[in-house]
């Protein structure tokens, strides 16, 4: 068997750690110990009676969490993913929210969701719809007020002047915010069944607190996204945000911003593209036609040169032929002083031997003939 390095061992138990749905939007609680501090960043341990791991609260996160419960010997519930380190081997908790143990209520009924639905299949890739390359509608569902909406059609609409949005106004915190969310899902689906096309869905908000973001770690609200005819991209808070709803989507974006740069293609860089091809394309016919000309205009030439040398061949070959029939033409042997005898019966005489004597013969000369009378006959030869 070919051993493998320490390296390749370390990324792929990395990479299977990052790929665990498990391991992300983690409840974990336990008590502060070994807290320090680098730069914006802090790193600490958290333990219970009988473990304990190590866990960092990045400066990006940080600006988001009451710092004042991280405390040595504070306990705490940390909302954290996975964060292995496959060069050394080891792995952590990358922090991003902090309750004070006791108010993690909300913590552990995300988990409860969330298992309960990914035990379902509902987060198997099996479900998840592709994302339209060519979209002519993009729903949306979010607040008709925030920012998130600004941005969507900011994005869209400097990359694509040919799809069209199609805003659902969504209460998406609060009072009220589940169901209107699912709700608008739902008018959407139905939208689309009864010919007004909708391509795909952007189902969410900018980011916020865990209690902003509530609405979209809602169960009803999860299936109401997986049950969706139509492709959802959630889009729901800032990188470090993940909701039910994001699992249950067909594609997640970090923010409301890339779901729009990912729902829609650049349809000005298309038509560049397009143009650039076409002048390529012909281009390469024209080279091709250049070429194809050349070859015929080489066939060509090489047809007439072997024509012209066939016909020269066939004229010498006649002249050849006239100078042998003209050399052959008994007129032109009987100019040279030669005679042709025939007998009477106009056979030709060849030879003395088939002279007989007393008989005429006709004697033909280049001028004309007579008759002559054997008188006597000598063979002998020339």
């Amino acid at each position: 068997m070919k051993p493998v390095t320490v390296s390749q061992v370390n990324e792929y138990i990395a990479k299977k750690l990052r790929d665990d749905l498990n391991l992300r939007g983690l409840a974990v609680e336990g008590e502060i110990s070994g807290l320090s501090r680098s730069g914006q960043h802090y790193y600490l341990t958290l333990k219970d009676a009988d473990s304990q791991i190590r866990a960092a609260i990045w400066g990006s996160n940080a600006i988001k969490i009451d710092m004042s419960l991280v405390e040595n010997g504070k306990k705490i519930v940390a909302i954290c993913d996975i964060s292995p380190y496959s060069k050394g081997g080891t792995y952590s908790l990358s922090i991003r929210h902090v309750e004070a143990a006791g108010e993690g209520d909300a913590a552990a009924e995300f988990n409860r969701i969330k298992e309960k639905l990914e035990k379902e299949g509902l987060f198997d890739k099996k479900h998840k719809k592709p994302i339209p390359v060519f979209p002519y509608r993009v729903g949306v569902i979010t607040s008709a007020t925030g920012a998130a909406i600004e941005d969507i059609r900011k994005i869209i609409t400097a990359k694509n002047d040919l799809t069209d949005i199609l805003i659902f106004p969504t209460v998406v915190q609060g009072i009220g915010a589940v169901n209107s969310i699912i709700e608008n899902i739902k008018q959407a689906n139905e939208l689309n069944r009864i010919g007004l096309h909708i391509d795909t869905l952007i189902v969410g908000r900018g980011g916020g607190s865990a209690e902003d973001l509530a609405a979209f770690n809602d169960e009803n609200v999860a299936r109401a996204i997986f049950a969706s005819d139509i492709p959802v991209i959630s889009a729901v808070g800032h990188e470090v945000d993940f909701s039910i709803s994001d699992f249950v989507a067909d594609m997640r974006a970090e923010t409301p911003t890339a779901a729009a740069d990912i729902a829609v293609m650049n349809t000005f860089e298309l038509r560049d593209d397009i143009e650039n091809s076409k002048k390529l394309l012909a281009y390469s016919m024209d080279q091709k036609i250049a070429s194809e000309r050349r070859i015929v205009q080489s066939g060509s030439e090489l047809l007439m040169a072997n024509i012209r040398s066939k016909i020269a061949e066939a004229s010498s070959a006649v002249d050849k032929a006239v100078i042998m029939l003209r050399e052959n033409d008994p007129r032109n042997i009987l100019s040279k002083g030669y005679a042709a005898v025939t007998d009477t019966n106009g056979a030709v005489i060849t030879t003395v031997n088939n002279i007989v004597t007393g008989n005429e013969y006709t004697i033909r000369m280049t001028d004309g003939s007579f008759v002559a009378t054997a008188v006597t006959k000598n063979s002998e030869q020339i």
